[in-house]
């Protein structure tokens, strides 16, 4: 079977004046199959927009091999092209008009029948904006234009690099809801990176976590919430708003909430009261439930 990417010992490393290069992807192993939704996820500078360069043909690596719908994609380049897309950030040609900016790339892409600028203006639901200027409109309905180009020239794969980031929490439902039903249309490999753990599983059929350029888990969210050690989290309200804490197990502070991820939230409570204690911290109220996939990326991020 072909697989829409495949990487094998990718390596990117930035040379630079310093005594050290910058090494930024560290012998990534990948494989993506076809039809599927795979979510990159990983912490700031983990390394997830330079492997998507890296997989668009955007970025060439400094060694390793890239597969795309079968084709080497560095000696394949203009074909593998031809058949991919990207959307990241949503810059446009200063002063078009939303259906100026599509035409224009659909130009760009070799495309000159006007009806696939219409199908993806349908499709985004920009009917409405499509005479207005790119730059007058919402952050919301600008991604919407930016993933409607993405989708101009039928691609088969195509890389979203933080589709919803920005938007408030109906326009971010609107664009999930609208790249699930593209992906089932179009039947679409869709390889996105994402900070919305939630906004992961509710699209990802698969993801891989990158740490320092390396994938160090990958699988369904489902199976990922098994890799981990950790089971459960117990979740702290604690007494005023403490400073800096010290816990011998992953934890995030959120004013004077307190998560914990343990692997036996029962059994680690009473020594986490205690260490809390100890710091001059104390708790108003407990409760304990199982982890979440955000769970599961603060231990992997913090190199658990």
């Amino acid at each position: 079977m072909v697989r829409a990417v495949e990487c094998r010992d990718v390596w990117m490393v930035y040379r630079t004046f310093m005594e050290k290069d910058f090494v930024a992807l560290r012998g990534v192993n990948l494989d993506i199959d076809d039809g599927v939704i795979f979510g990159l996820l990983g912490p700031n500078g983990a390394g997830k927009t330079t492997l998507i360069s890296v997989l668009a043909t955007i970025l060439i690596p400094t060694r390793g091999e890239v597969r795309v719908l079968g084709m080497d994609a560095f000696k394949n380049t203009r074909k593998v092209r031809e058949r991919i897309n990207i959307s990241s950030g949503v810059r446009m040609p200063w002063g078009m008009k939303v259906y100026e900016c599509l035409r224009f790339y659909a130009m760009c892409y070799g495309i000159t029948d006007r009806r696939v600028v219409e199908k993806v203006i349908s499709e985004f639901e920009l009917e409405e904006h499509r005479d207005k200027r790119f730059d007058d409109l919402s952050s919301g309905n600008k991604q919407k234009v930016n993933l409607a180009r993405a989708f101009l020239n039928n691609p088969e794969v195509v890389f979203l690099d933080e589709p919803t980031a920005n938007l408030d929490p109906d326009m971010a439902k609107k664009i999930r809801e609208m790249i699930l039903r593209i992906r089932r249309e179009r039947d679409t490999t869709i390889i996105l990176t994402t900070h919305n753990m939630k906004e992961a599983e509710l699209l990802c059929e698969r993801i891989a976590f990158i740490r320092d350029g390396r994938i160090v888990a990958e699988g369904t969210s489902e199976e990922l919430k098994r890799y981990t050690k950790m089971s459960e989290r117990v979740i702290l309200r604690l007494r005023g708003k403490p400073g800096r804490l010290s816990l011998p197990y992953p934890f995030r502070l959120d004013g004077n909430s307190l998560t914990v991820i343990v692997e036996d939230a029962e059994k680690a409570l009473p020594s986490i009261v205690i260490k809390l204690a100890e710091q001059g911290v104390f708790v108003e109220s407990a409760k304990m439930e199982e982890i979440t996939l955000e769970d599961v990326f603060i231990e992997l991020a913090e190199g658990s």
